[in-house]
């Protein structure tokens, strides 16, 4: 988790978060509908437009925003927008370190600049505008598995939007290895609880081990150790969140001979001990879970969908029909 600031932030207004979600109406409208020219050095941001229209300047290029769309902008690239009045749709901010390593490589191999798709004539737009109206409900809600319920749309939208990026792709000359490393990864995860060694997926893959991590390297930007080393990661999190294992079990679990090895090896990449992140993440998940005052739950967060998805002005009579007939991404009052 990294504390930073988005658009339009004081200094401390900056929060810990491994996702953010709010309307693209709720900050622009701050800001008379005009996001400026900025950049996040750590944030990875999706933004998805349902209905309005304006303009998005990327990387140094001005392009129209016709709805339905989505524009993905990785970390370091120079972006702002200009939105009109009645501008609705959502903007997820993510820290790509806290998503798994196939949606990591997903949007690392599909999505290595800004990039703008209209959705109009898309066949997966309805399920697109689903994934984002979830992520916007769950994150007002602060249910039980609200992280998990996120989590999981965010790897539904970074796959479909993906699909859609892909013409643009092959325009550009798209990757031929993308199958290999998919391979790649579903052996990572089978092999997960073994000792194995860049030979061994060399030789599954049928490639030498020096094209191996080249491979990985062009498509996740990490050595085939440092992608191994994230999933053990990613594995050991889950465990020691959702069971009550020791740490001593659960290094036995993913291959580790030594739980002392396993301990420095988990703090090397977290900068916590198992136990530590442990009690540090359960203490954070308790906090999230509100009682019926609404109490844990932070203000900020609170009105982050607020006001909703495709409403501009919440009138009784929009609210009504939202909460109704599901309007508005579903989300009611």
């Amino acid at each position: 988790m990294l504390r930073d600031r988005l658009y339009g932030d004081e200094p401390a207004q900056s929060r810990i978060f491994r996702f953010h979600c709010e309307t693209l109406f709720s900050r622009s409208s701050l800001h008379q509908f005009e996001i400026g020219l900025h950049r996040h050095s750590s944030f990875f941001q999706v933004l998805y437009i349902s209905e309005g229209e304006g303009d998005a300047t990327l990387d140094g290029t001005v392009q129209a925003i016709r709805p339905p769309a989505a524009i993905i902008v990785p970390a370091d690239f120079e972006h702002g927008f200009r939105f009109s009045r009645n501008i609705a749709g959502v903007i997820v901010t993510l820290l790509p370190g806290a998503l798994s390593t196939s949606v990591q490589s997903v949007l690392r191999r599909h999505f290595r600049r800004p990039t703008l798709l209209a959705l109009q004539d898309h066949a997966e737009k309805q399920a697109i505008h689903a994934a984002f109206a979830q992520i916007a409900q769950e994150y007002g809600a602060h249910s039980v598995g609200r992280d998990a319920m996120i989590e999981g749309q965010i790897a539904v939208i970074a796959t479909l939007l993906a699909r859609a990026a892909r013409p643009k792709i092959r325009e550009a000359g798209g990757n031929l290895t993308e199958s290999r490393f998919d391979l790649l990864l579903s052996l990572i995860t089978r092999h997960i609880r073994e000792p194995r060694h860049t030979q061994f997926y060399a030789g599954k893959l049928g490639l030498s081990q020096t094209h191996l991590n080249r491979l990985v390297r062009a498509a996740c930007g990490l050595s085939l150790q440092r992608l191994i080393a994230k999933r053990h990661i990613e594995v050991a999190q889950q465990e020691l969140l959702f069971t009550l294992s020791t740490v001593q079990v659960i290094s036995d679990r993913l291959g580790f001979a030594d739980p002392s090895y396993f301990c420095r090896f988990f703090k090397r990449e977290t900068g916590m001990t198992p136990r530590e992140w442990r009690f540090a993440e359960r203490e954070r998940m308790s906090k999230l879970q509100p009682d019926a005052a609404g109490v844990g739950i932070p203000d900020i967060e609170r009105s982050a969908v607020a006001p909703l998805i495709g409403l501009v002005n919440d009138t009784s009579t929009e609210a009504s029909e939202s909460q109704k007939d599901g309007a508005a991404f579903g989300i009611s009052n």
